[in-house]
């Protein structure tokens, strides 16, 4: 039954005036013709009598042997008469007619000079009362277009919230829905517009902190490094330069996740293919085994910075634990399909999706040897899907993983 109702509000409300009006034409169709065959049934009676009563005086009247010819004469398709000779058995008065229905009038008539009249009286027709149908059609069109108006104001506020709602969390000034149409929707406005405020203040705290956890963690590590010039031990700097700056690219990726800075970048037309070529030649350039292939050219309105990020986040978490990665490009009109393959032992099963999980990592050991913090993946899904699109893996069947993301082009 629920697949039968439209998916909107106004769809459900049109669809209950739709039912209701049928109903009301439909019942006043009924009552209208209910009426009219009780009319047509007293009226029967009344005009049947009237005519039968004159046929039996006009009839009584002339000679016997001119009945006949006269009861022919006041004859008409509907209405017939018959002059019979000699006395009839059941015949009755004209005011007590015999009525086979209450359209249809059948029965004799005696004669005071002798025999009988027989009638019968077809059903009277009843004409069609175009203006009774036309005045009722016409209400209910005219309840319709009104009902039709109702539902588009009360359908905007509610298309107003959803266009808000819509809007949280994204860039640019926050817009207060209008407080305004049937109580109802006020009350969800107002409700709205209080927890848009409270999301807008949790948003501006969140930022705020942020950026003081970053200056708070960065100042001590500014330090570190510092001091870690003055020592005399080559190696050790070395190995307390390394882990800085592992720490550095953690607390960045991390922030970044938290921020998602990706919003805050402006959407504009970048070449993806340039894109690809650039790291994979970046990655070449540092030894690492990375090849691409592809159209030179494939152009997609984006956040150019947030999707290289997510590319090579997965590119590298290719390099680091598949040894390679085969970088594949398929510009396929509506969508852009990105594969990136792999030469490592894959991941099980069941754990392709849990990877895509904040801080998640196979290896548990997290040291810069086997990985970094967890959110490589992470970030290029989040990057990913707020460009529409989707970041899956899949394990192949000659051994490695493959890294599948897919863009479309939005209009």
């Amino acid at each position: 039954m629920r697949r039968l109702l439209p998916s909107t509000l106004a769809g459900r409300i049109i669809l209950v005036l739709l039912v209701g009006l049928m109903a009301f034409h439909v019942g006043s169709l009924w009552l209208h013709q209910t009426g009219s065959d009780i009319l047509l049934g007293s009226t029967q009676q009344r005009v049947t009598a009237e005519r039968v009563a004159a046929a039996a005086r006009a009839v009584g009247m002339v000679p016997p042997e001119a009945r006949e010819a006269v009861a022919q004469a006041l004859s008409s398709p509907g209405f017939q008469v018959r002059w019979q000779p000699g006395a009839v058995e059941g015949t009755v008065a004209a005011e007590d007619l015999t009525i086979t229905g209450h359209r249809e009038a059948q029965g004799t008539v005696g004669l005071p000079e002798g025999g009988s009249l027989w009638y019968h009286a077809d059903p009277l027709q009843a004409q069609p009362e175009h203006a009774t149908l036309l005045s009722t059609t016409a209400m209910a069109v005219g309840i319709l277009v009104l009902g039709l108006l109702v539902v588009r104001l009360i359908a905007r506020p509610l298309r107003e919230l959803s266009s808000a709602a819509d809007r949280i969390g994204r860039p640019g000034q926050t817009v207060t829905v209008p407080e305004e149409g049937p109580r109802e929707v006020r009350q969800a406005a107002q409700a709205f517009n209080r927890m848009q405020a409270r999301i807008d203040r949790l948003i501006a705290d969140r930022t705020q902190a942020l950026a003081a956890v970053s200056h708070d963690l960065r100042t001590p590590l500014a330090r570190l490094r510092l001091r870690a010039g003055f020592l005399d031990d080559a190696e050790v700097q070395q190995q307390i330069d390394a882990d800085l700056d592992e720490m550095d690219a953690m607390i960045g990726s991390t922030l970044a996740y938290l921020r998602g800075d990706e919003e805050q970048e402006e959407v504009r037309s970048a070449d993806i293919a340039a894109m690809l070529q650039t790291l994979c030649g970046d990655a070449e350039d540092m030894g690492k085994a990375v090849t691409y292939e592809g159209p030179p050219q494939a152009r997609l309105p984006c956040r150019a910075i947030a999707l290289k990020r997510a590319f090579a986040n997965v590119i590298d978490n290719a390099v680091k634990y598949g040894t390679s990665a085969r970088v594949v490009l398929a510009d396929r009109g509506r969508e852009l399909v990105i594969h990136v393959d792999d030469a490592g032992p894959g991941v099980p099963e069941e754990q392709l999706e849990s990877v895509f999980q904040p801080f998640y990592r196979l290896e548990e050991s997290r040291n810069r040897g086997t990985g970094g913090s967890g959110l490589g993946l992470a970030i290029a899904r989040q990057a990913v899907g707020h460009h529409g699109g989707s970041v899956t893996l899949q394990n192949l069947a000659g051994g490695g993983l493959r890294a599948s993301i897919r863009l479309p082009r939005l209009a």
